[in-house]
C-alpha cells in the first residue's frame, strides 16, 4: 500500500470548505481513514527515543514500567508513537503549525494506544497525572491552539486521568534546527514548575517530538526538584536522527 504526500496547504483549504481528507490515501471522510488507521498500527515499532532502537516493549520483573533495557533513565517508563516520518510527521506538523483541531483526537488516540494499561501495574488507587510540556506562548497566540496541552487533556480524558499544567516557560526560545548542545543549553533555562507537586502522584509528561530529547530531560529534572518521584514520559514522534529539525 502507498501513501501519495499531497501538499498540506492545499488539504487545508479544502478542509476548510469540505470534509477533512485522510492524510494518508487523499479519500474524503477524515484526517486518517480507518483503513490508514488500522496499516500505521500495523506498521508501529516500538521506539526507544534514548538509543534510536527498535525494542520489544514487555513488562519487567518486580511490577516495573516499560522501558528500554538497554538506556539508564530514572523515568519508570517512556513510549513513542512511532518514527516521525511519513502520515505521522504530517499529522504533527499540520496539528502543530497549522491548527488543524480534527487532527487532535488520532494523536491522542494513536498515544492511547501505546502507553500500557498502567492500571495494572500501578499499585491501586495510584493517581496519575498527564503534563503537558509548556508552548511557547506567541507560538500558542499565533496558531490559535496550544497543541500539547490539547494532545494532553485528550489523553487524560481517555484514560480517565487528571490534566495538570504543573510547568511553565520562562524563556521563550526556540529550539528548531538548533545544535544538541545548543538546544540542551537552552531547555535547562526554559522551564519552571508553577503548582505544588505530590510526590505521591504518577506524572507523565507528554511532548508532541523527541528531537535530542533536551526538553523532556529538562522537565524531568525540573519537577523532581519539585518533589515528584514518580515521572513518566511520552511522545508522539522520534526525529530519525538528533539533527532532525521540528
Amino acid at each position: 500500500m502507498e501513501f501519495v504526500v499531497k501538499n498540506t496547504t492545499k488539504w487545508r483549504l479544502i478542509d476548510l470548505v469540505a470534509p477533512h481528507s485522510c492524510r494518508g490515501c487523499g479519500h474524503t471522510g477524515a484526517v486518517l481513514c480507518e483503513r490508514c488507521k488500522i496499516y500505521n498500527k500495523e506498521q508501529r515499532e516500538a521506539i526507544c527515543p534514548l538509543c534510536r532502537m527498535v525494542v520489544a516493549q514487555s513488562y519487567e520483573n518486580g511490577g516495573k514500567l516499560v522501558k528500554c533495557p538497554n538506556c539508564e533513565t530514572e523515568l519508570l517508563g517512556l513510549w513513542a508513537v512511532g518514527w516521525r516520518r511519513g502520515v505521522l510527521k504530517k499529522l504533527v506538523s499540520e496539528f502543530k503549525y497549522e491548527s488543524v483541531r480534527a487532527i487532535g483526537e488520532v494523536l491522542a488516540e494513536m498515544l492511547n494506544e501505546v502507553i500500557p494499561d498502567l492500571a495494572k501495574i500501578l499499585p491501586e488507587g495510584a493517581e496519575v497525572v498527564v503534563v503537558p510540556l509548556p508552548t511557547i506562548g506567541k507560538h500558542v497566540r499565533r496558531r490559535g491552539l496550544d497543541h500539547t496541552l490539547i494532545l494532553a487533556r485528550k489523553l487524560a480524558k481517555k484514560r480517565g486521568w487528571k490534566c495538570e499544567q504543573v510547568l511553565t516557560r520562562v524563556v521563550d526560545t526556540v529550539q528548531v534546527g538548533e545544535k544538541v548542545k545548543e538546544r540542551r543549553e537552552q531547555a535547562e533555562r526554559a522551564y519552571k514548575v508553577s503548582q505544588g507537586v505530590d510526590s505521591r502522584k504518577y506524572y507523565l509528561l507528554l511532548d508532541d517530538v523527541w528531537t535530542t530529547g533536551a526538553s523532556m530531560k529538562a522537565v524531568e529534572r525540573v519537577i523532581r526538584e519539585a518533589g515528584a518521584t514518580k515521572v513518566m514520559g511520552a511522545v508522539i514522534g522520534v526525529g530519525i536522527d538528533k539533527n532532525d529539525k521540528v
